[in-house]
Protein backbone atom coordinates (compact mmCIF):
# COMPACT_ATOMS: atom_id res chain seq x y z
CA UNK A 1 0.00 0.00 0.00
CA UNK A 2 2.59 2.30 0.73
CA UNK A 3 4.71 1.63 -2.85
CA UNK A 4 1.18 2.92 -4.25
CA UNK A 5 1.06 5.90 -1.76
CA UNK A 6 4.30 6.92 -3.01
CA UNK A 7 3.76 6.83 -6.36
CA UNK A 8 1.71 10.15 -7.25
CA UNK A 9 4.58 12.46 -5.82
CA UNK A 10 7.02 10.59 -7.39
CA UNK A 11 6.09 10.99 -10.99
CA UNK A 12 7.13 13.46 -13.81
CA UNK A 13 5.45 15.04 -16.66
CA UNK A 14 7.18 14.79 -20.05
CA UNK A 15 4.88 17.20 -21.67
CA UNK A 16 1.74 18.30 -22.25
CA UNK A 17 1.37 14.84 -24.38
CA UNK A 18 0.41 13.73 -20.92
CA UNK A 19 3.49 10.54 -21.03
CA UNK A 20 4.67 10.19 -17.65
CA UNK A 21 7.70 9.04 -16.22
CA UNK A 22 8.06 6.94 -13.30
CA UNK A 23 11.26 8.63 -11.07
CA UNK A 24 11.91 5.21 -10.19
CA UNK A 25 12.16 4.16 -13.67
CA UNK A 26 13.58 7.97 -14.64
CA UNK A 27 17.04 7.86 -13.03
CA UNK A 28 17.29 3.86 -12.24
CA UNK A 29 19.94 4.12 -8.81
CA UNK A 30 22.75 1.86 -8.55
CA UNK A 31 21.77 -0.03 -5.03
CA UNK A 32 23.62 -3.23 -3.46
CA UNK A 33 26.82 -3.50 -1.50
CA UNK A 34 28.94 -2.57 -4.99
CA UNK A 35 26.29 -0.29 -6.06
CA UNK A 36 29.23 2.72 -7.52
CA UNK A 37 30.67 0.63 -10.75
CA UNK A 38 30.24 1.91 -14.02
CA UNK A 39 30.51 -0.64 -16.91
CA UNK A 40 27.10 -1.55 -18.16
CA UNK A 41 27.89 -5.09 -18.57
CA UNK A 42 26.16 -7.69 -15.78
CA UNK A 43 28.93 -9.57 -13.12
CA UNK A 44 28.77 -12.86 -12.19
CA UNK A 45 27.76 -12.82 -8.42
CA UNK A 46 27.83 -15.31 -5.77
CA UNK A 47 26.00 -15.43 -2.84
CA UNK A 48 26.93 -16.01 0.85
CA UNK A 49 24.28 -16.93 3.42
CA UNK A 50 25.22 -15.73 6.71
CA UNK A 51 24.14 -17.89 9.86
CA UNK A 52 22.26 -14.32 10.60
CA UNK A 53 19.74 -15.28 8.37
CA UNK A 54 21.19 -12.43 5.86
CA UNK A 55 22.99 -12.97 2.88
CA UNK A 56 25.32 -10.99 0.74
CA UNK A 57 25.99 -10.78 -3.21
CA UNK A 58 29.25 -9.93 -4.23
CA UNK A 59 32.31 -11.59 -5.97
CA UNK A 60 34.03 -13.84 -4.11
CA UNK A 61 38.17 -12.97 -5.02
CA UNK A 62 39.33 -15.87 -2.88
CA UNK A 63 39.03 -17.69 0.33
CA UNK A 64 41.31 -19.89 2.60
CA UNK A 65 40.35 -22.11 5.89
CA UNK A 66 39.32 -18.93 8.19
CA UNK A 67 38.08 -16.24 5.73
CA UNK A 68 36.25 -15.35 2.32
CA UNK A 69 37.15 -12.61 0.57
CA UNK A 70 34.90 -10.39 -1.47
CA UNK A 71 35.80 -7.53 -4.23
CA UNK A 72 34.48 -4.43 -2.61
CA UNK A 73 35.54 -0.75 -2.84
CA UNK A 74 38.78 -0.90 -4.70
CA UNK A 75 40.09 -4.21 -2.80
CA UNK A 76 39.04 -7.06 -1.23
CA UNK A 77 36.95 -6.99 2.64
CA UNK A 78 36.99 -10.36 4.75
CA UNK A 79 34.37 -12.45 5.81
CA UNK A 80 34.96 -14.83 8.57
CA UNK A 81 33.68 -18.22 7.96
CA UNK A 82 32.54 -18.74 11.55
CA UNK A 83 29.30 -16.24 10.85
CA UNK A 84 28.68 -18.08 7.35
CA UNK A 85 26.54 -20.66 6.70
CA UNK A 86 26.80 -21.75 2.81
CA UNK A 87 28.22 -20.14 -0.04
CA UNK A 88 26.79 -20.37 -3.78
CA UNK A 89 28.96 -19.82 -6.80
CA UNK A 90 27.43 -18.12 -9.63
CA UNK A 91 27.74 -20.01 -12.46
CA UNK A 92 26.59 -17.15 -15.20
CA UNK A 93 25.27 -14.01 -15.59
CA UNK A 94 21.75 -13.61 -14.43
CA UNK A 95 19.30 -12.41 -16.34
CA UNK A 96 17.96 -8.76 -16.83
CA UNK A 97 13.77 -8.85 -16.31
CA UNK A 98 11.88 -7.41 -19.47
CA UNK A 99 9.42 -6.81 -16.96
CA UNK A 100 9.36 -5.26 -13.00
CA UNK A 101 7.89 -8.55 -11.78
CA UNK A 102 9.48 -8.71 -8.43
CA UNK A 103 12.69 -6.68 -8.88
CA UNK A 104 12.14 -3.39 -7.68
CA UNK A 105 13.13 -1.58 -11.07
CA UNK A 106 16.52 -0.24 -9.99
CA UNK A 107 19.93 -1.17 -11.39
CA UNK A 108 21.25 -4.19 -11.66
CA UNK A 109 25.37 -4.65 -10.09
CA UNK A 110 27.64 -2.94 -12.70
CA UNK A 111 31.39 -2.47 -13.43
CA UNK A 112 33.90 -1.51 -15.69
CA UNK A 113 36.26 -4.29 -17.67
CA UNK A 114 39.04 -4.38 -15.14
CA UNK A 115 42.06 -7.26 -14.24
CA UNK A 116 42.21 -9.05 -11.50
CA UNK A 117 42.34 -7.43 -8.22
CA UNK A 118 46.53 -6.60 -7.43
CA UNK A 119 48.42 -8.11 -4.61
CA UNK A 120 46.84 -11.31 -4.12
CA UNK A 121 50.41 -13.05 -4.29
CA UNK A 122 51.83 -10.90 -0.99
CA UNK A 123 49.53 -12.73 1.10
CA UNK A 124 50.94 -15.95 0.40
CA UNK A 125 53.85 -15.05 2.27
CA UNK A 126 54.14 -13.75 6.21
CA UNK A 127 53.62 -9.98 6.05
CA UNK A 128 56.67 -7.78 7.65
CA UNK A 129 54.61 -4.58 6.92
CA UNK A 130 51.34 -5.78 8.95
CA UNK A 131 51.75 -6.13 12.67
CA UNK A 132 48.80 -6.50 14.82
CA UNK A 133 46.21 -5.36 12.38
CA UNK A 134 48.26 -2.11 11.51
CA UNK A 135 50.79 -0.94 9.35
CA UNK A 136 54.22 -0.82 10.80
CA UNK A 137 55.53 2.78 9.69
CA UNK A 138 59.26 2.04 10.89
CA UNK A 139 59.26 -0.94 8.83
CA UNK A 140 58.08 1.31 5.60
CA UNK A 141 60.55 4.13 6.43
CA UNK A 142 63.65 1.41 7.38
CA UNK A 143 62.67 0.31 3.60
CA UNK A 144 62.53 3.91 2.16
CA UNK A 145 65.90 4.07 4.14
CA UNK A 146 67.87 1.45 2.15
CA UNK A 147 66.49 2.61 -1.32
CA UNK A 148 67.72 5.83 -0.32
CA UNK A 149 71.32 4.65 0.54
CA UNK A 150 71.63 1.71 -2.20
CA UNK A 151 69.08 1.90 -4.63
CA UNK A 152 69.38 -1.91 -6.06
CA UNK A 153 67.18 -3.84 -8.04
CA UNK A 154 66.56 -5.67 -4.53
CA UNK A 155 66.13 -2.83 -2.42
CA UNK A 156 63.44 -1.56 -4.97
CA UNK A 157 61.44 -4.70 -5.27
CA UNK A 158 60.79 -4.79 -1.82
CA UNK A 159 60.16 -1.09 -1.11
CA UNK A 160 57.27 -1.67 -3.52
CA UNK A 161 56.55 -4.90 -2.23
CA UNK A 162 56.12 -3.35 1.16
CA UNK A 163 54.06 -0.23 0.09
CA UNK A 164 51.95 -2.26 -2.08
CA UNK A 165 50.85 -4.65 1.20
CA UNK A 166 50.70 -1.62 3.49
CA UNK A 167 48.23 -0.19 0.49
CA UNK A 168 46.11 -3.00 0.00
CA UNK A 169 45.47 -3.52 3.92
CA UNK A 170 44.12 0.55 3.89
CA UNK A 171 42.11 0.12 1.19
CA UNK A 172 40.75 -3.30 2.96
CA UNK A 173 40.39 -1.26 6.16
CA UNK A 174 37.93 2.08 4.02
CA UNK A 175 41.24 4.02 4.00
CA UNK A 176 41.80 4.20 -0.48
CA UNK A 177 42.53 7.46 -0.35
CA UNK A 178 45.13 6.65 2.69
CA UNK A 179 46.64 3.82 0.15
CA UNK A 180 46.50 6.21 -2.96
CA UNK A 181 49.19 8.64 -0.80
CA UNK A 182 51.46 5.44 0.08
CA UNK A 183 51.56 4.76 -3.75
CA UNK A 184 52.35 8.04 -4.76
CA UNK A 185 54.91 8.08 -2.04
CA UNK A 186 56.33 4.79 -3.10
CA UNK A 187 56.29 5.94 -6.64
CA UNK A 188 58.90 8.68 -5.99
CA UNK A 189 61.17 5.86 -5.13
CA UNK A 190 60.45 2.94 -7.21
CA UNK A 191 58.83 4.76 -10.13
CA UNK A 192 60.11 1.83 -12.77
CA UNK A 193 58.28 -0.72 -10.75
CA UNK A 194 55.52 -2.63 -13.27
CA UNK A 195 53.41 -4.10 -10.37
CA UNK A 196 53.42 -1.26 -8.47
CA UNK A 197 52.41 1.13 -11.29
CA UNK A 198 49.36 -1.21 -12.01
CA UNK A 199 48.27 -1.37 -8.30
CA UNK A 200 48.11 2.43 -8.01
CA UNK A 201 46.32 2.81 -11.55
CA UNK A 202 43.72 -0.22 -10.17
CA UNK A 203 42.74 1.74 -7.67
CA UNK A 204 42.61 5.30 -9.39
CA UNK A 205 40.18 3.62 -11.51
CA UNK A 206 38.23 2.09 -9.30
CA UNK A 207 37.82 5.29 -7.31
CA UNK A 208 37.51 7.24 -10.23
CA UNK A 209 40.70 9.19 -10.89
CA UNK A 210 40.56 8.97 -14.55
CA UNK A 211 42.67 11.64 -15.40
CA UNK A 212 45.55 10.72 -12.50
CA UNK A 213 45.27 6.92 -14.22
CA UNK A 214 45.32 7.81 -17.63
CA UNK A 215 48.64 10.11 -17.02
CA UNK A 216 50.00 7.35 -15.01
CA UNK A 217 49.54 4.58 -17.50
CA UNK A 218 49.98 6.30 -21.18
CA UNK A 219 54.51 6.55 -20.24
CA UNK A 220 53.80 3.04 -18.62
CA UNK A 221 52.38 1.27 -22.24
CA UNK A 222 55.22 2.62 -24.22
CA UNK A 223 57.49 1.01 -21.92
CA UNK A 224 55.22 -2.45 -21.35
CA UNK A 225 53.86 -3.05 -24.79
CA UNK A 226 52.86 -6.56 -23.83
CA UNK A 227 51.04 -5.82 -20.84
CA UNK A 228 47.25 -6.61 -21.68
CA UNK A 229 46.13 -4.74 -18.32
CA UNK A 230 48.05 -1.65 -19.30
CA UNK A 231 45.09 -0.82 -22.07
CA UNK A 232 43.02 -2.44 -20.47
CA UNK A 233 42.71 0.08 -17.34
CA UNK A 234 43.18 3.07 -19.72
CA UNK A 235 40.37 1.95 -21.96
CA UNK A 236 38.25 1.66 -18.68
CA UNK A 237 39.81 5.47 -18.15
CA UNK A 238 38.70 6.45 -21.47
CA UNK A 239 35.11 5.42 -21.52
CA UNK A 240 34.54 6.86 -17.87
CA UNK A 241 35.11 9.85 -19.22
CA UNK A 242 33.00 9.78 -22.34
CA UNK A 243 35.71 9.68 -24.50
CA UNK A 244 34.86 6.40 -26.45
CA UNK A 245 37.30 6.60 -29.57
CA UNK A 246 40.14 6.03 -27.19
CA UNK A 247 38.15 3.51 -25.15
CA UNK A 248 37.41 1.24 -28.18
CA UNK A 249 41.08 1.49 -29.49
CA UNK A 250 42.98 0.61 -25.83
CA UNK A 251 40.28 -1.96 -25.53
CA UNK A 252 41.20 -4.02 -28.45
CA UNK A 253 44.61 -3.32 -27.61
CA UNK A 254 44.38 -5.57 -24.72
CA UNK A 255 42.68 -8.15 -26.75
CA UNK A 256 44.81 -8.40 -28.92
CA UNK A 257 47.35 -9.26 -26.59
CA UNK A 258 44.85 -11.17 -24.60
CA UNK A 259 41.24 -12.87 -25.38
CA UNK A 260 38.65 -11.56 -22.69
CA UNK A 261 34.71 -12.34 -23.56
CA UNK A 262 33.58 -9.23 -21.10
CA UNK A 263 35.92 -7.23 -22.75
CA UNK A 264 34.73 -7.56 -26.20
CA UNK A 265 31.47 -7.12 -24.78
CA UNK A 266 32.04 -4.14 -23.76
CA UNK A 267 33.79 -2.97 -26.76
CA UNK A 268 30.53 -4.03 -28.51
CA UNK A 269 28.39 -2.09 -26.41
CA UNK A 270 30.94 0.68 -26.67
CA UNK A 271 31.04 1.04 -30.48
CA UNK A 272 26.88 1.15 -30.37
CA UNK A 273 27.32 4.09 -28.39
CA UNK A 274 30.08 5.69 -30.84
CA UNK A 275 27.62 5.17 -33.09
CA UNK A 276 24.92 7.44 -31.42
CA UNK A 277 27.42 9.83 -30.13
CA UNK A 278 28.87 10.52 -33.50
CA UNK A 279 26.19 13.33 -34.09
CA UNK A 280 25.91 14.50 -30.30
CA UNK A 281 26.36 18.15 -29.57
CA UNK A 282 27.94 18.74 -25.79
CA UNK A 283 27.71 20.97 -23.21
CA UNK A 284 30.39 21.12 -20.51
CA UNK A 285 30.02 22.93 -17.05
CA UNK A 286 32.23 23.37 -13.88
CA UNK A 287 31.35 19.84 -12.87
CA UNK A 288 29.02 18.01 -15.59
CA UNK A 289 29.71 17.18 -18.96
CA UNK A 290 26.31 16.66 -21.15
CA UNK A 291 25.73 14.61 -24.06
CA UNK A 292 22.43 15.38 -26.63
CA UNK A 293 21.04 15.27 -30.03
CA UNK A 294 19.56 18.09 -31.69
CA UNK A 295 19.02 21.92 -31.17
CA UNK A 296 15.43 21.24 -30.21
CA UNK A 297 16.55 20.28 -26.68
CA UNK A 298 18.87 23.19 -25.93
CA UNK A 299 17.13 24.81 -23.76
CA UNK A 300 16.07 21.84 -21.37
CA UNK A 301 20.11 21.43 -21.85
CA UNK A 302 20.57 25.13 -19.85
CA UNK A 303 18.24 24.65 -17.38
CA UNK A 304 19.54 20.84 -16.77
CA UNK A 305 23.41 22.38 -16.27
CA UNK A 306 22.06 25.26 -13.81
CA UNK A 307 19.78 22.39 -11.69
CA UNK A 308 23.26 20.38 -11.82
CA UNK A 309 25.16 22.50 -10.79
CA UNK A 310 23.20 23.90 -8.39
CA UNK A 311 22.43 20.60 -6.56
CA UNK A 312 26.05 19.61 -6.91
CA UNK A 313 27.14 23.03 -4.44
CA UNK A 314 24.21 21.87 -2.38
CA UNK A 315 25.20 18.28 -1.33
CA UNK A 316 28.87 19.23 -1.13
CA UNK A 317 28.07 21.58 1.71
CA UNK A 318 25.56 19.40 3.32
CA UNK A 319 27.71 16.26 3.11
CA UNK A 320 30.81 18.40 3.60
CA UNK A 321 32.24 16.40 0.28
CA UNK A 322 33.61 17.57 -3.23
CA UNK A 323 33.82 14.65 -6.37
CA UNK A 324 37.11 15.09 -8.29
CA UNK A 325 35.56 14.02 -11.59
CA UNK A 326 33.82 15.47 -14.04
CA UNK A 327 29.97 13.97 -14.23
CA UNK A 328 28.92 12.41 -17.51
CA UNK A 329 24.82 12.82 -18.37
CA UNK A 330 24.08 11.50 -21.74
CA UNK A 331 20.18 12.53 -23.11
CA UNK A 332 19.37 10.12 -25.82
CA UNK A 333 15.82 10.08 -28.07
CA UNK A 334 13.63 7.25 -26.98
CA UNK A 335 14.98 4.68 -29.40
CA UNK A 336 18.50 5.39 -28.92
CA UNK A 337 18.36 5.09 -25.34
CA UNK A 338 16.68 1.13 -25.50
CA UNK A 339 19.33 0.25 -27.97
CA UNK A 340 22.06 1.46 -25.87
CA UNK A 341 21.07 0.47 -22.35
CA UNK A 342 18.71 -2.50 -23.86
CA UNK A 343 16.95 -1.90 -21.17
CA UNK A 344 13.06 -2.89 -20.46
CA UNK A 345 10.27 -0.47 -21.87
CA UNK A 346 9.28 0.25 -18.18
CA UNK A 347 13.01 1.47 -17.50
CA UNK A 348 12.48 5.63 -17.95
CA UNK A 349 16.57 6.16 -16.63
CA UNK A 350 19.72 4.61 -16.45
CA UNK A 351 22.42 5.31 -14.10
CA UNK A 352 25.65 3.39 -14.40
CA UNK A 353 27.78 5.86 -13.56
CA UNK A 354 27.25 8.13 -16.41
CA UNK A 355 23.26 9.23 -15.66
CA UNK A 356 21.58 8.00 -18.87
CA UNK A 357 18.31 9.63 -19.97
CA UNK A 358 15.12 9.24 -22.71
CA UNK A 359 14.67 12.89 -23.39
CA UNK A 360 11.92 12.70 -26.66
CA UNK A 361 9.24 15.36 -25.71
CA UNK A 362 10.80 17.34 -22.78
CA UNK A 363 11.62 20.46 -23.30
CA UNK A 364 12.34 22.57 -20.08
CA UNK A 365 13.24 21.30 -16.45
CA UNK A 366 10.08 20.38 -14.09
CA UNK A 367 10.78 20.43 -10.07
CA UNK A 368 9.74 17.23 -10.09
CA UNK A 369 13.37 16.59 -12.71
CA UNK A 370 15.28 18.87 -10.30
CA UNK A 371 14.32 16.18 -7.46
CA UNK A 372 15.40 13.62 -9.32
CA UNK A 373 18.86 14.57 -10.47
CA UNK A 374 19.55 15.62 -6.51
CA UNK A 375 18.66 12.53 -5.50
CA UNK A 376 20.56 10.65 -7.74
CA UNK A 377 23.80 12.79 -7.12
CA UNK A 378 23.16 12.50 -3.67
CA UNK A 379 23.95 8.18 -4.73
CA UNK A 380 27.21 9.86 -6.85
CA UNK A 381 28.08 11.49 -3.62
CA UNK A 382 27.54 8.62 -1.41
CA UNK A 383 29.20 6.04 -3.42
CA UNK A 384 32.76 7.74 -2.95
CA UNK A 385 32.46 9.08 0.41
CA UNK A 386 31.63 5.35 1.55
CA UNK A 387 33.84 3.44 -1.16
CA UNK A 388 30.77 1.39 -2.24
CA UNK A 389 29.97 0.40 1.21
CA UNK A 390 27.15 2.42 2.10
CA UNK A 391 23.98 -0.13 3.20
CA UNK A 392 20.89 0.69 0.74
CA UNK A 393 18.71 1.58 3.21
CA UNK A 394 20.78 4.86 4.53
CA UNK A 395 21.73 5.24 0.81
CA UNK A 396 18.06 5.34 0.00
CA UNK A 397 17.20 7.29 2.35
CA UNK A 398 19.93 10.29 2.68
CA UNK A 399 18.94 10.48 -1.33
CA UNK A 400 15.14 10.87 -0.48
CA UNK A 401 16.60 13.47 2.23
CA UNK A 402 18.43 15.55 0.02
CA UNK A 403 15.57 15.91 -3.03
CA UNK A 404 13.44 17.26 -0.10
CA UNK A 405 10.92 13.78 0.07
CA UNK A 406 9.12 13.43 3.80
CA UNK A 407 7.11 11.07 5.53
CA UNK A 408 4.88 13.48 6.28
CA UNK A 409 2.06 12.27 3.27
CA UNK A 410 2.08 8.86 4.49
CA UNK A 411 2.54 9.13 8.06
CA UNK A 412 -0.36 7.11 9.08
CA UNK A 413 -0.22 4.51 7.10
CA UNK A 414 3.71 3.63 7.80
CA UNK A 415 3.02 3.85 11.01
CA UNK A 416 0.58 1.49 11.24
CA UNK A 417 3.07 -1.12 9.13
CA UNK A 418 5.45 -0.61 11.58
CA UNK A 419 3.08 -1.75 14.45
CA UNK A 420 1.71 -4.47 12.75
CA UNK A 421 5.45 -5.34 11.25
CA UNK A 422 4.76 -5.09 7.60
CA UNK A 423 8.55 -4.09 6.87
CA UNK A 424 11.36 -5.82 5.94
CA UNK A 425 14.11 -5.36 8.49
CA UNK A 426 17.09 -3.17 8.09
CA UNK A 427 19.54 -6.24 8.16
CA UNK A 428 17.36 -7.27 5.12
CA UNK A 429 17.47 -3.03 3.80
CA UNK A 430 21.29 -3.54 3.55
CA UNK A 431 21.29 -5.34 0.46
CA UNK A 432 19.67 -4.81 -3.09
CA UNK A 433 15.84 -4.11 -3.12
CA UNK A 434 15.93 -6.06 -6.07
CA UNK A 435 15.73 -9.07 -3.50
CA UNK A 436 12.14 -7.75 -2.51
CA UNK A 437 9.04 -8.71 -3.63
CA UNK A 438 7.35 -5.60 -5.48
CA UNK A 439 4.72 -5.31 -2.87
CA UNK A 440 7.75 -4.70 -0.20
CA UNK A 441 9.89 -2.25 -2.43
CA UNK A 442 7.58 0.91 -1.57
CA UNK A 443 7.42 -0.19 1.91
CA UNK A 444 11.26 -0.55 1.55
CA UNK A 445 11.96 3.12 0.69
CA UNK A 446 9.72 4.63 3.46
CA UNK A 447 10.74 2.87 6.08
CA UNK A 448 14.67 4.14 4.71
CA UNK A 449 13.43 7.88 4.22
CA UNK A 450 11.84 6.75 8.51
CA UNK A 451 15.49 6.09 9.90
CA UNK A 452 17.41 8.70 7.99
CA UNK A 453 14.59 11.28 8.93
CA UNK A 454 14.96 9.74 12.72
CA UNK A 455 18.70 10.46 12.88
CA UNK A 456 18.67 13.68 11.44
CA UNK A 457 16.26 14.58 13.55
CA UNK A 458 17.30 12.78 16.63
CA UNK A 459 20.82 13.32 16.16
CA UNK A 460 21.46 16.26 13.50
CA UNK A 461 23.02 16.09 9.77
CA UNK A 462 26.77 16.31 11.67
CA UNK A 463 25.99 13.34 13.43
CA UNK A 464 24.54 11.91 10.01
CA UNK A 465 27.71 12.88 7.76
CA UNK A 466 30.06 11.55 10.52
CA UNK A 467 28.43 8.14 10.72
CA UNK A 468 28.92 8.13 6.32
CA UNK A 469 32.10 9.03 6.57
CA UNK A 470 32.89 6.21 8.80
CA UNK A 471 30.77 3.42 7.18
CA UNK A 472 34.09 2.38 4.82
CA UNK A 473 36.38 1.26 7.79
CA UNK A 474 33.20 -0.16 9.67
CA UNK A 475 33.21 -4.24 10.07
CA UNK A 476 29.16 -4.18 9.82
CA UNK A 477 26.64 -1.20 9.71
CA UNK A 478 25.25 -2.99 13.11
CA UNK A 479 28.76 -2.37 14.20
CA UNK A 480 28.80 1.03 13.73
CA UNK A 481 25.60 1.70 15.24
CA UNK A 482 26.41 -0.21 18.25
CA UNK A 483 29.95 1.69 18.11
CA UNK A 484 28.41 5.36 18.10
CA UNK A 485 24.94 5.32 19.13
CA UNK A 486 24.80 2.69 21.22
CA UNK A 487 22.23 0.61 19.84
CA UNK A 488 22.02 -2.50 18.03
CA UNK A 489 20.03 -3.34 14.92
CA UNK A 490 17.30 -4.74 16.99
CA UNK A 491 17.00 -1.41 19.21
CA UNK A 492 17.50 0.66 16.14
CA UNK A 493 14.23 -1.05 14.47
CA UNK A 494 12.79 -0.10 18.24
CA UNK A 495 13.62 3.59 18.15
CA UNK A 496 12.95 4.63 14.29
CA UNK A 497 9.26 2.95 15.12
CA UNK A 498 8.97 4.92 18.20
CA UNK A 499 10.01 8.03 16.00
CA UNK A 500 7.40 7.20 13.72
CA UNK A 501 4.35 6.14 15.76
CA UNK A 502 5.15 8.89 17.88
CA UNK A 503 4.90 11.78 15.22
CA UNK A 504 1.84 10.01 13.28
CA UNK A 505 0.23 8.11 15.51
CA UNK A 506 -1.09 4.65 14.40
Amino acid sequence: MLAKLRQPRRVLAARATGSIIPVRALLVTLLGLAAWALFPCTLLADTIYLKSGRKIVAEIVREDSKQIFIERGGGEVAIPRTIVERVERSTGASAEPDEPGGDSGTERQRALPLPPPPGEELGARGSEVIRDNAIDKAYLQQLDGEVSRDPSVANLHRLAQGYQEAAIFLTRQGNPEGALDLYRHALRLAPDDLALNLAMAYLLVKQTYYGEAISLLLPLEDRHPQTPAIPLLLGSAYYATEDLDRAVAEWNKSLALQDDPRLREAVAKAEQEQNVAGSYLEQRSEHFLLRYEGREVEGLIRDLVNTLEAAFRDLSLDLDYVPHETIIVLLYPDQSFRDITRSASWVGALNDGKIRIPVSGLKSMTPELARVLKHELTHSFVRQITVGRCPTWFNEGLAQLGEGATTTGLGTQLARAFVDNRLPTFAVLEGSFMDLSGDQVGLAYAKSLAALEYLRDTFGMGEVRRLLKLLPASSSVESLLQDELRMNYSAFEQEVANYIVKRYGA
